[in-house]
């Protein structure tokens, strides 16, 4: 049976220290449909010649060069616009996936047609140790409404989907991730919640990606303002105008992402 088109998104920046395992971990999937597409952001160090030699030698690998600073956002956008395929995922540069990921992922979104997106659970490796990270708020959700008024809670590690494969025709509908007022903060967080807007999420329950948790990370580098709140609220306010779903729900989420933004606000301030 011939199996679907996978794409691995892979955007990567000054990653020379640590690029090379993940790069590995990519080229041990047992999927026997996958492409990695690469695309360096104008690296400084040695990121695109340990790219440029492992793509020499590994035939289902493709490096493009960006001639100049994208940010994470456009360089995501990039290898959204170059990629063909059936599914799609995000192998950021210092996520390596177990061996079965893509194979396991591909299943769970074949086998439900109501999904867009199937993701697993991870293990976060920090410096104090490793855990467990499991995103469950979503498991069994079908109305739309009630995915997105989860996902723009944020409740538990609402990142952890990011990592997951979905269809690339959802991510056409989506039109790519979006910088808002405040820049790249959360962008994956609109991204999501468009995502989950047009069908469920399946969570494969078996930690098959590690998250390292760098101190040089993006991560780790935002010092979280007010101002980026706000963006990142009226971010979520326009996927979700873009959605197309009835303004009788668009009015519920609205409602939400307000009652959100102003319990953060009054936490911000009261924890001073």
């Amino acid at each position: 049976m011939d199996l679907p088109r996978v794409v691995a998104l892979m955007p990567a920046w000054n990653s020379a220290p640590f690029i090379e395992h993940t790069l590995q971990a990519l080229a041990a999937q047992t999927y026997g449909n996958l492409e990695i597409l690469i695309s360096d952001d104008a690296s400084t160090d040695d990121t695109v010649q340990i790219c440029a030699r492992f793509v020499a030698s590994h035939p289902q690998f493709r490096l493009i060069r960006q001639t100049r600073r994208q940010g994470w956002v456009g360089n995501v956008n990039a290898l959204l616009r170059e990629a063909r395929g059936r599914h799609l995922f995000f192998a950021f540069h210092d996520d390596p996936p177990q061996p079965d990921y893509v194979a396991s992922l591909a299943a769970a979104l074949e086998s439900n047609p109501r999904a867009v997106l199937a993701f697993s659970d991870m293990e976060l490796v920090k410096a104090e140790g490793r855990s467990r990270q499991s995103y469950t708020d979503l498991d069994g959700i079908a109305d739309r409404v009630e995915r997105a008024r989860r996902v723009i809670g944020k409740h538990g590690p609402w990142w952890v989907p990011n990592r997951g494969l979905f269809r690339a025709e959802a991510a056409r509908r989506v039109g790519g991730v979006r910088r808002h007022l405040a820049g790249e903060y959360s962008a994956d967080l609109p991204w999501l919640l468009h995502l989950a807007l047009l069908g469920e999420f399946v969570r494969v329950p078996h930690p098959l990606i590690t998250k390292v948790w760098r101190k040089d990370g993006l991560a780790l580098s935002w010092n979280v303002t007010l101002w980026q709140q706000f963006g990142l609220a009226l971010a979520c306010a326009r996927e979700i105008a873009r959605s197309g779903i009835p303004v009788s729900e668009q009015s519920t989420l609205y409602r939400e992402a307000a009652v959100r933004e102003i319990k953060g606000v009054w936490w911000r301030m009261a924890s001073r």
